[in-house]
């Protein structure tokens, strides 16, 4: 048993190291957006593929290893349950369906083997190692010997002290992490996840856990795509509510065996989401409240069905964060909270649905401070504190981490925008990543509104859809008129400024790999079309860059996200 438990502790650091090496390739990909830098990827290519020739190879041994020590596996438990010895093997035996993947094998060297094109392989060979899932497994092992009692535990003598697993970010990224894995769990109650989880980060075990699931209790939530987890746990007489909410939909809903259905249904739930963001987070508008009234609702059942005495904390990645900060400034919802790569919140939101929070005085005062009149909206530490002098306390007890070039940054400087708390920014040092997180620097507030109402128009278009299909359909419709009315009026210079100035803070960003230039109506109508003239007239949109597109989306999401959290923040 001390062999296999071996087995399995180094297996799941081989995981932590392929992670790691994951971001470590993305850390390097700008260096291939222009020729100089990617001069400096020969070296740190033979490194990164060294290392993750080691771990391939570690990971390869050590997974037929554990193979061969489970099917070995002699428990008294087994004698009693017969179905035990069978579940672990058929948990091992999909971690080598894994690492033995046909599609691994099958991968093709780009046409053109270059330095870059050697660290994209890279990136995409450590994305098909699937490490979530094979975490998942693991940790499904893991649990198969917890709830048998067969994991030798090893507690440590001192009591649990209050919020020491709120200060571990380990466990708040993996607690968030869960409601995207959440799947992989089913066979088993959530409940038994984060015993393994605690006992993981602290050597102790809880004498209480309860979890609740917002869509199972509040059947209204997969409605509107609100998603959020609580869990009541009790530790040596101290007892917490770790109440998460969910980001935008971005992945797959695995529990949907058919891939058409699945695809589907992503569609659908990140709609949902995208238009509680637009409506309620970059608009400030009443038009669609649904998730955050039942973000209100969740919180108080959970909160009425809690131990008393306990210690409430809330957990929010991105549209979740959201939560966590509205709901605080609202109704004082929790003792403490993080949030990671938080959406900010909008002031007429909350002016909509408590209006009572400050007077009419008040109200005004705080729109004046956010407002864009003057053409600037930076939320510096001067007018963040004029800000928290006007809210009814400073909120210090939530401290919103993000990745300070991290995409939702640039809705902090949408008018009426604020975060609520403390405010820690991570970056990392000598590196060079192009992405603007303040658009106020290349954007008027004409162009800054003008990009809110093309998506609130864009929004209000697609209510008419009743499902995927025609959530795809519509929007390409909308695109398509958009575009005709750029055709028309692209001779009045207004348009023509403002067309090539969203378009040179995309290009100044890393989305466009080519500079801009101004186009004019003469040449569209010699070419007949807006999208023909405009690849020949601007090579840029013939240049965007995918690449850029996918490294944003990675360091938002949580799990390049959490690699920036062991750095030194800047405390804002």
């Amino acid at each position: 048993m001390r062999a296999l438990l071996s087995t399995l502790n180094r297996l799941n650091h081989v995981y932590e190291q392929l992670d790691l090496l994951n971001f470590r390739a993305h850390k390097n990909l700008p260096l291939t957006f222009n020729k100089e830098d990617s001069k400096k990827l020969l070296p740190q290519n033979k490194r990164l593929y060294f290392s993750y020739s080691y771990l391939n190879k570690e990971k390869s041994r050590l997974t037929n290893l554990l193979l061969n020590q489970v099917v070995d596996l002699r428990l008294p438990i087994f004698i009693k349950n017969k179905t035990i010895h069978p579940q672990m093997i058929d948990k091992v035996l999909k971690l080598q369906n894994i690492n033995q993947a046909p599609g691994k094998q099958r991968f093709k060297l780009p046409s053109r083997n270059r330095k870059i094109n050697k660290l994209k392989q890279l990136i995409t060979m450590i994305e098909n190692e699937n490490l979530n899932l094979c975490r998942g497994y693991l940790n499904q092992i893991y649990i198969i010997l917890l709830i048998h009692h067969a994991l030798p535990l090893e507690l440590r003598n001192q009591q649990y002290q209050a919020g020491e697993l709120l200060q571990d970010s380990d466990f708040r990224t993996k607690l968030l992490q869960y409601d995207y894995d959440r799947y992989l769990y089913e066979e088993f109650e959530p409940e038994n996840y984060l015993r393994l989880l605690i006992y993981n980060r602290v050597h102790r075990m809880p004498d209480y856990v309860k979890s609740f699931e917002a869509r199972k209790v509040l059947p209204e939530a997969a409605e509107c795509g609100f998603s959020a987890t609580a869990f009541q746990i009790a530790i040596d007489g101290v007892k917490e509510l770790y109440i998460t909410f969910r980001g935008t939909e971005g992945g797959n809903d695995n529990t949907i065996k058919s891939r058409s259905k699945r695809f589907e249904a992503s569609i659908l739930e990140t709609y949902k989401d995208w238009d509680y963001n637009v409506n309620a987070i970059l608009i400030g508008s009443d038009k669609n409240l649904s998730q955050l009234k039942l973000a209100r609702q969740f919180v108080e059942y959970v909160s009425q069905r809690s131990l008393s005495d306990t210690l409430v904390y809330g957990l929010g990645h991105s549209l979740g964060g959201h939560f966590v900060q509205t709901l605080q400034l609202m109704d004082d919802s929790f003792n403490a909270g993080f949030t990671l790569n938080s959406a900010p919140v909008n002031l007429k939101l909350i002016q909509h649905l408590k209006p009572e929070l400050f007077t009419p005085e008040t109200w005004q005062k705080l729109f004046d401070l956010t407002d864009d009149t003057e053409n600037v909206k930076y939320i510096t530490t001067d007018l963040k504190n004029q800000i928290n002098r006007l809210l009814p306390r400073d909120y210090s007890e939530i401290i919103n981490q993000s990745f300070e070039q991290d995409m939702t940054q640039v809705f902090y400087e949408l008018p009426f925008t604020i975060w609520v708390g403390q405010k820690w920014e991570y970056n990392l040092s000598n590196w060079k990543y192009p992405f603007k997180n303040h658009p106020r620097a290349f954007l008027s507030s004409g162009e800054i509104h003008a990009y809110q109402r093309f998506f609130e128009q864009l929004f209000a278009y697609l209510t008419i859809s009743n499902n995927s299909a025609q959530v795809v359909k519509n929007s390409m419709s909308f695109i398509r008129h958009r575009t005709r009315i750029l055709h028309d009026t692209i001779n009045d210079p207004r348009t023509a400024k403002y067309f090539f100035d969203y378009a040179n803070y995309l290009y100044q960003s890393g989305v466009f790999k080519d500079r801009p230039q101004k186009i004019s109506q003469t040449f569209i109508e010699e070419n007949n079309s807006v999208l023909r003239g405009s690849l020949r007239e601007w090579p840029f949109l013939k240049s965007i860059n995918t690449d850029m597109l996918s490294l944003a989306t990675y360091f938002h999401v949580i799990d390049g996200a959490k690699h920036f959290l062991n750095r030194t923040p800047t405390k804002i």
